[in-house]
């Protein structure tokens, strides 16, 4: 079978909960399957979560496709990359993105492997590093299943790329991804992804979100600059009393065609 018309899964990892998607590829890509559960367990360590995947790969209706794998934020580290003309190879400009980072968090990312974003030349790209221990184990169990694992994105990442669409391409504008105990947060302006925060939060993350936002408004150069795209699960979006006229929630308003932005639909609509 061409791999055009071959099923794909979508899995999204979390210490808490693991979702999963199938879908059949072709023409007009359709949801087969899917399924959320919580992980039963106070660590904030991947194992737990990777045994529940592992169990959820051995049924049949989940045999036989590709994998594409999220990681929630809480495994995920970020910092922005300026662009410079001194680095012209792949290799040189990944050793600037890890110096970055180990500015940033310190030599606890020296095992840790660090991917950049996509971006035109001339523009700032978004550095991002994930334990290479969680990524060797995801890729065990995937593959004792009989997976093959073609992509493994960060939660920040994939739910901007399913969101980009929404933000309005010449304002300077946050777009904020909320998940239990995380929140990540970008900045994109006319020269790109200029700015990352991410943090761990509680049940107020509310708070959080309204620090971002007077930020984004003491920052702004224009009445159209400021505004804050919001990607948050229905369930905490309820907990929130208050609203603002510079909040843009992000609410699904076609159905999803790809794997990753059928993931993202059922992470949101299943916390």
């Amino acid at each position: 079978m061409s791999p055009l018309w071959r099923d794909e899964i979508g899995i999204y990892l979390s210490a808490r909960r693991l979702c999963l998607v199938r879908m059949g590829r072709g023409m007009r890509p359709r949801l087969v399957r899917e399924e959320q559960l919580a992980v039963d367990t106070e660590a904030a360590g991947w194992d737990p979560a990777l045994a529940a995947l592992s169990q959820k790969l051995a049924a049949p209706e989940w045999a036989d496709a590709p994998v594409r794998a999220v990681i929630a934020d809480q495994w995920v580290r970020y910092a922005v990359v300026p662009w410079s003309d001194s680095l012209t190879s792949s290799a040189e400009q990944l050793g600037h993105a890890r110096e970055l980072l180990a500015g940033i968090f310190g030599d606890v990312l020296a095992d840790w492997r660090v991917s950049l974003s996509d971006a035109p030349p001339g523009e700032t790209r978004l550095a991002c590093a994930m334990p290479n221990g969680l990524l060797e184990a995801l890729q065990a169990v995937v593959g004792d299943h009989g997976h093959k694992l073609i992509s493994v994105q960060p939660q920040l990442i994939a739910a901007y790329n399913s969101w980009r669409h929404r933000l309005a391409a010449a304002e300077t504008a946050w777009f904020v991804t909320v998940e239990e105990g995380t929140l990540a947060a970008l900045r994109t302006g006319a020269d790109g992804i200029n700015r990352v925060h991410s943090v761990r939060i509680g049940s107020d993350w509310g708070r959080e979100l309204k620090r971002l936002q007077t930020f984004s408004r003491l920052a702004s150069v224009s009445p159209t600059d400021g505004r804050v795209y919001v990607d948050v699960p229905h369930t905490l979006r309820a907990v929130l009393p208050e609203t603002s006229d510079h909040l843009e929630w992000l609410d699904d308003a076609a159905p999803p065609l790809t794997t990753l932005h059928q993931l993202e639909h059922l992470r949101r609509k299943s916390a």
